[in-house]
C-alpha cells in the first residue's frame, strides 16, 4: 500500500528520522509525497499531499543538516503552480519537484564524504526516502511547522 485512505490517514504516524534532536522536540518538517491525478484542472487538495504511507519527519536539530542542500535550489518555481519561490520556508510549505529533490540528492552525494559516520548514515537514510518516494510521484511537499 502506498496511499492512505481517508480513515488510515488519521491514524498513520510519521516515520521519524533522528540523528541528534531530542524526544521532546516539537519543531520539524514533514515530507509529502504528493498523490498527482490525470485529471484535467486538478487542484490538489490537503488529502492528496498527506496520504503517503510513508510520510517522513525530521525534527529541527537534525533538519538543520539540510537546509544548505536546500538552498542550493533557490531560487526556483513552485512544483505545482510555477510560481516563484525565492526561499525555503521551515514555517509553511514548500512544493519541491523532482529535478529540484534530484539536485539536493546531488549535492549530498557529492559532499557525503566530508560528513561523520552517523551524519552519513543520516544522509543515506534520508536520499533513500526520497528515491523511494520519488518513484511514485513527482512534487513532494515539505511542511514545516515553526
Amino acid at each position: 500500500m502506498i496511499w492512505l485512505g481517508n480513515y488510515a490517514m488519521r491514524k498513520s504516524k510519521a516515520v521519524e528520522l533522528r540523528l541528534y534532536a531530542p524526544k521532546n522536540e516539537r519543531i520539524f518538517l514533514d515530507f509529502f509525497p504528493l498523490k498527482e491525478s490525470d485529471e484535467p484542472e486538478w487542484n490538489p487538495k490537503w488529502e492528496e499531499w498527506h496520504c503517503y504511507y510513508k510520510r517522513l519527519r525530521i525534527y529541527q536539530q537534525d533538519y538543520n543538516l539540510l537546509l544548505g542542500y536546500f538552498k542550493n535550489i533557490y531560487p526556483t518555481k513552485d512544483a505545482f503552480n510555477g510560481n516563484p519561490e525565492m526561499a525555503f520556508d521551515v514555517c509553511f510549505d514548500n512544493w519541491i519537484g523532482k529535478d529540484d529533490w534530484n539536485i539536493i540528492i546531488n549535492e549530498i552525494k557529492k559532499d557525503i564524504d566530508s560528513h561523520s559516520e552517523n551524519e552519513k548514515e543520516f544522509f543515506m537514510k534520508f536520499m533513500e526516502w526520497l528515491n523511494e518516494a520519488l518513484t511514485y510521484t513527482n512534487i513532494i511537499v515539505v511542511e514545516g511547522n515553526l
